[in-house]
């Protein structure tokens, strides 16, 4: 299987939201989209689907070409024609080519029963071995195991009918992934899934034969699962090879080293053009001002490196009072819908300042908890209580959509009368809402947008107390490092929900564990608490043998007494030989310096070579030389070093012996 898209350019209304994107996509790719909200991540998405279709320019290659008949999914393709059947086996027909195999065996061992025939054992054997390749022993243990992860292990046998919509969201997810075509397209997959749930995604992903692509925000996710990254920027995609953190790393050194070699290419043009205006009316100077303006004729100017986009809200933090040093007491606190089956009996305390980070399945009454604590509904029993002076700002679990007809600036001012319009606009400008865009509609609003926006009103209050419901749904990832920051450096208190471990692990110092038979309030921060979710350390052999200590060795005790120099007892002959070998090592190095200098020299202007820039596989090459070729350098220069201080060291010997041996 293989996918290509060549030089593809799409865009609505006349604007291109991409241009000259070319990519191949082979069997087992592991590939991320990322990008900034609105950059074309989902556009593509539904491109590679068949739902948007590219303008094929005449007499022009193939823009997107398939390969082998690929099958491609996506979660939207996802249907049920029939809700009156049960869960089971809407699921079973991602098994339809195994189960009718199965069908088929066992209607030959009924036969072979009856008849055993040559033919009937060679069609048998066929059919279970094609049986046995598809996963047919060990299908419907991964059925049941993918309906426990998700929580419908145990509602199997009812109706698609009697399901909530969320519900049947997660079931389509199953479908989708459980049906294994040749390319699995995931946009956001993790939205709206625990951290069990994601765990067990990561692990499927990466034991998935075929291709797949994704297009997430959560950065823990992509580090655990892809071999590669496709970036949106500045309406052009780049490719980088290996997980997230590798994508950054090599991001970075990309654009340094394009930013060095840009630079030094434009010191040689001033330097020649210093020397052409210099010498331009000189006769004897002629040859040699021609020669310079022939060479910046012939040489390829290097554009500068446009810098990433980083552009994102920012604000401060501020609150109006500070809060006493007891935030929040919980006891025996007891919440649910139902008085006689509650879902969570909650014991903790918070002081001032710390951040909860409350994690657990779906279901299990994290937001609950949440409403509960804002007098949004009533506990079953127990009790708690803010403590003096808190100030409580409550940023609620949005949908994707508002139906609001109001604008931005009308919902701001109405929100805060007390502010004036330059005030007020200044404020939504700090959340990237400037200009005509005050006068969009609420119900306009993209996820991020709502996000954003809801921030704003939600800081303007400036609370000493935060309690936020999964903040980072629908944010793009400089918004979630924005957010970080934000919060990082607030002086009040955060009581957030979460599912986005690499946000909870940046944030949090204590931790309410909501599980099905308990709740866990754990004193420290996500990173001591032992993953994956809670689960204690496994017992090992090597965990269960005594403790080693190193045998202690004794030296000999040298009570200031410097080592006597080697070169203290070589004779007069020995020492000019010394010397020589030590000055012709020095020259050695010095042209080795040089050499591996030039070549590093020449590997920046090839790794900036508009040629090559889409042939990553020849970029990387490029990139490990210029490793390799600056840590050479790097230890030529420390051998130089120490060679120097050797033959300076044997040169101050020689001549104080010779200044001994003369006759006085």
């Amino acid at each position: 299987m293989q996918i290509k898209i060549n030089n593809a350019s799409f865009g609505f209304n006349g604007e291109d939201l991409f241009s000259g994107v070319t990519f191949d996509i082979n069997s087992g790719d592991k590939i991320a989209i990322i990008g900034r909200n609105g950059c074309g991540k989902t556009t593509l998405l539904k491109i590679l689907s068949g739902e948007y279709e590219l303008h094929q320019p005449d007499n022009s290659p193939l823009v997107f070409e398939k390969i082998g008949n690929p099958s491609i999914l996506t979660l939207n393709q996802m249907t049920f024609a029939d809700e009156n059947i049960s869960l089971e086996d809407e699921i079973l027909k991602c098994y339809e080519k195994i189960t009718s195999l199965e069908e088929k065996i066992n209607d030959l061992q009924k036969q072979l029963e009856e008849s055993y025939t040559d033919k009937l054992v060679n069609t048998f054997s066929k059919l279970h071995d094609e049986f046995e390749t598809l996963g047919g022993y060990s299908y419907r243990a991964e059925l049941d195991e993918t309906l426990s992860t998700f929580g419908f292990l145990e509602h199997k046998s009812k109706k698609l009918c009697e399901f909530s919509g969320g519900q049947k969201t997660k079931i389509a997810f199953i479908k989708l992934i459980l049906s294994k075509p040749d390319l699995l397209l995931l946009d956001e997959p993790t939205n709206h899934l625990d951290i069990k749930a994601v765990s067990w995604l990561e692990n499927y992903i990466k034991n998935y034969k075929n291709a797949v692509i994704i297009v997430s925000h959560d950065r823990t996710f992509l580090d655990n699962t892809i071999n590669a990254v496709f970036e949106f920027e500045h309406k052009k995609l780049t490719k980088y090879v290996g997980n997230y953190s590798k994508f950054l790393k090599i991001k970075e050194e990309t654009y340094e080293n394009r930013l060095k070699a840009y630079e030094a290419q434009q010191r040689q043009i001033a330097d020649i053009k210093e020397f052409i205006e210099r010498f331009r009316y000189k006769a004897t100077k002629a040859a040699a001002v021609q020669s310079r303006i022939k060479m910046l004729d012939k040489m390829e100017i290097l554009p500068r490196p446009e810098k990433p986009e980083l552009k994102t809200f920012h604000s401060k933090i501020k609150t109006n009072i500070e809060s006493g040093s007891e935030v929040l007491f919980c006891k025996n606190l007891k919440i649910g819908y139902d008085k006689n089956n509650s879902l969570a009996c909650i014991d903790f305390k918070l002081l001032r300042g710390e951040r909860l980070a409350i994690i657990g399945g779906n279901g299990l009454g994290k937001s609950t908890l949440l409403k509960v604590l804002m007098g949004k509904l009533e506990p079953i029993s127990g009790h708690f209580k803010f403590g003096y002076n808190t100030e409580i700002g409550y940023f609620e679990q949005i949908d994707s959509k508002l139906y609001s007809e109001k604008s931005i600036f009308e919902d701001f001012s109405e929100n805060f009368p007390d502010l004036s319009g330059t005030e007020a606009r200044s404020a939504l400008g700090a959340f990237l809402f400037s200009g005509a865009d005050v006068n969009k509609k609420l119900c306009e609003l993209s996820g991020g947008e709502i996000v954003r926006f809801s921030l704003c009103k939600l800081l303007q209050k400036k609370p000493n107390v935060l309690l936020l419901d999964e903040p980072t749904n629908h944010m793009d990832i400089a918004s979630k490092e924005t957010l970080e920051s934000l919060l990082l450096s607030y002086t009040g208190t955060v009581i957030f929900v979460s599912h986005d471990r690499y946000f909870i692990n940046k944030l949090s110092t204590k931790l309410l564990i909501f599980e099905k038979e308990q709740t866990k309030f754990f004193d420290g921060s996500y990173k001591e608490y032992n993953e994956p979710f809670g689960k204690p350390k496994l017992e090992t052999q090597e965990s269960r043998l005594p403790e080693i200590k190193p045998e202690k060795i004794e030296y000999p005790i040298n009570y200031g007494e410097e080592p006597e120099n080697p070169f203290l007892s070589l004779s007069p002959y020995m020492a000019s030989k010394e010397k020589n070998k030590l000055n012709n090592r020095l020259k050695k190095i010095e042209e080795n310096s040089k050499n591996a200098e030039a070549r590093l020299k020449e590997l920046n202007v090839d790794f900036v070579n508009p040629e090559i820039a889409s042939d990553f596989k020849k970029l990387m090459e490029i990139q490990a030389e210029m490793e390799t070729k600056q840590i050479l350098i790097d230890k030529l220069a420390n051998e130089w070093l120490e060679v120097s201080e050797n033959l300076a060291t044997l040169e101050a010997i020689i001549d104080k012996k010779d200044c001994n041996e003369q006759p006085k």
